[in-house]
């Protein structure tokens, strides 16, 4: 078969713009990246996703990217061509996953607060420690050479004194770049609650890996602490995958945008080489097809099973779409004894780590803690904080010197501990195929989600310890306590669906993300994870790319 490409990533997030850029290193490869979204990759771009976002009235994590016409292919044209929850996927419960998106090149990263923290070796065997879950097919000992790649390649701060060996978690190289500088805010929370004990545990305040620039590097300027790092950074200090895309063309990689991957076709020995489109930039937006020797899917935890399981490829395993996990988060919020100043620098700049790992894994998920720099956060917007102070129980409402002064006071002390938490693997929390339709008549991913109880008692512990820590903080009040009813934010983390493993029977990719069924298609991304475990996945998302590349490289070279 005379192919078109030696390599066609479909996706053009943090992990296919890793691999592309890693496999244009190698000259003479054929390289096409295909995505469903339009925007552009420069600073016009960035300046106009500013400004939409400075005239939204609403004001979401997703705002900036309303204006993008990709959306419109992705939603039913009926109810309006807002992306949110349930406008795409299409989720009969018994409860949600909160985590939503949109079609743009260069994927999450755009909109993402940039948290870094990589994995820790527990994370990847508890089965052996902890008797739940399944261990990984690799081991942190694996991807601590990628992982040291992947800060370097995306610009990760950090500091090395209080992470070299945290929860055993050893670094061979340092981060690239210093630390970002902690807030005001997390510097007297620190002062308040180091060295308190919870449950035999140490509290102690980190700075946190963020993949932005606390210094000028990799031609991009440090952090101007706008405190807008979601939904967009305004300076391009916080890294996002256009960078890479845009060293990736530099090789010669070809982008092809506006382009929605409709399915897949196996021939008959099992390889994957052609890919169909629909270009909805074109009159007709008549399906179109490209072939390659190597097809990479990077489409994220939902689209990938979606399009797998519609392209009817190999699911010997019956894995495909299963095992979809998130961070399930919640945050505890109120006033410090004194004024923290919040919105000066990054949303976050530090967290606590100690609630990572431990026995209690075996009944209850673990959580990272993160002390928030954005007053309280998604409790409640700045300006829902405004509204609510206009009004005086006692003397009606308030305005003029009355008004400023009660802002002056609550909103400089506002606070917030934020937990994030573990959730398992399960087979029935799974992505297939609804019988509704896009507005490009492709069938729309079906999310059948449930919170169990290990993941309900993360969520308890969480705001259990955020508590206690309020408590020692000696902070005024709580606003909205959580308690035991236990609502719950997503994280933006999907994860799963479509897991690595030794054994074909019980996983879909092995170890390099390379199918069992199919010998020439790869996945990268987020739905490849065993386990969820409690980091921000994108540095391991990236670790994990640049990994496969190199199994792709060496692939293309035998």
């Amino acid at each position: 078969m005379d192919y078109q490409y030696d390599v066609i990533i479909v996706g053009a997030g943090v992990a296919g713009a890793l691999c592309a850029w890693r496999l244009s290193q190698q000259s003479n490869l054929r390289i096409l990246i295909i995505d469903a979204g339009a925007n552009e990759l420069d600073d016009n771009q960035r300046k106009e996703f500013v400004s939409t976002f400075a005239v939204a009235t609403n004001k979401s994590q997703l705002s900036p990217y309303a204006k993008l016409e990709s959306n419109k292919y992705a939603v039913n044209q009926d109810g309006g061509d807002k992306f949110t929850l349930n406008r795409y996927y299409v989720q009969p419960g018994p409860d949600l996953l909160k985590s939503a998106g949109v079609r743009i090149v260069g994927g999450s990263t755009w909109a993402w607060r940039g948290n870094s923290p990589r994995f820790i070796p527990s994370d990847f065997k508890l089965k052996t420690l902890y008797g739940i879950a399944e261990d990984w097919p690799v081991t942190y000992d694996d991807l601590e050479p990628y992982f040291c790649e992947a800060e370097i390649a995306l610009g990760v701060a950090g500091n090395d004194a209080e992470w070299a060996n945290l929860l055993e978690a050893y670094r061979s190289k340092p981060f690239p770049m210093p630390n970002i500088a902690e807030s005001y805010g997390s510097q007297l929370v620190r002062a308040a609650i180091d060295g308190m004990e919870i449950d035999g545990k140490v509290i102690k305040v980190v700075s946190t890996p963020q993949a932005r620039n606390s210094q000028d590097y990799d031609g991009r300027p440090a952090c101007q602490g706008n405190s807008n790092c979601i939904p967009i950074c305004p300076s391009a200090a916080k890294y996002d995958a256009s960078i890479h895309l845009r060293k990736a063309q530099a090789n010669g990689v070809e982008l092809r945008k506006s382009s929605v991957v409709t399915q897949l076709k196996a021939e008959a020995n099992g390889d994957v080489n052609t890919v169909f489109f629909k270009d909805w930039s074109t009159p007709d937006k008549k399906e179109q097809s490209l072939t390659g020797k190597i097809i990479v899917l990077a489409t994220h935890a939902i689209e990938t099973p979606k399009l797998w399981l519609f392209s009817k490829l190999g699911n010997k395993s019956d894995q495909v779409g299963r095992n979809l996990m998130d961070h399930l988060a919640e945050e505890v919020t109120g006033l410090f004894p004194k004024p923290v100043f919040p919105f000066r620098g990054p949303q976050s700049t530090s967290s606590i780590e100690v609630f990572r790992d431990g026995k209690f894994r075996k009944f209850c998920g673990a959580f990272r803690m993160t002390v928030g720099n954005d007053a309280w956060g998604r409790k409640e917007h700045p300006f829902k904080s405004l509204e609510n102070l206009m009004v005086d129980e006692k003397k009606g409402i308030r305005f003029g010197k009355a008004l400023r002064s009660v802002l002056e006071d609550r909103i400089t002390r506002m606070v917030r501990i934020g937990y994030s938490t573990e959730m398992l693997p399960n087979k029935d929390n799974r992505v297939t195929l609804a019988d509704e339709k896009d507005a490009f008549d492709i069938i729309r991913p079906k999310i059948t989600f449930k919170v169990d109880d290990y993941s309900k008692k993360a969520l308890a512990y969480g705001y259990s310890v955020a508590k206690r820590i309020f408590d020692q903080m000696k902070g005024e009040e709580e606003v909205d306590p959580i308690a035991p009813t236990l609502d719950y934010n997503g994280a933006g983390h999907p994860m799963g669906t479509c897991r690595m493993g030794s054994n074909p029977c019980t996983s879909v990719v092995d170890s390099q993300g390379r199918s069992h069924e199919h010998q020439n298609l790869y996945v990268v991304g987020s739905s490849v994870f065993v386990t969820g475990a409690t980091a921000n996945p994108t540095i391991t998302i990236a670790a994990l790319a640049l990994r496969t590349a190199d199994a792709i490289k060496s692939n293309l070279t035998t």
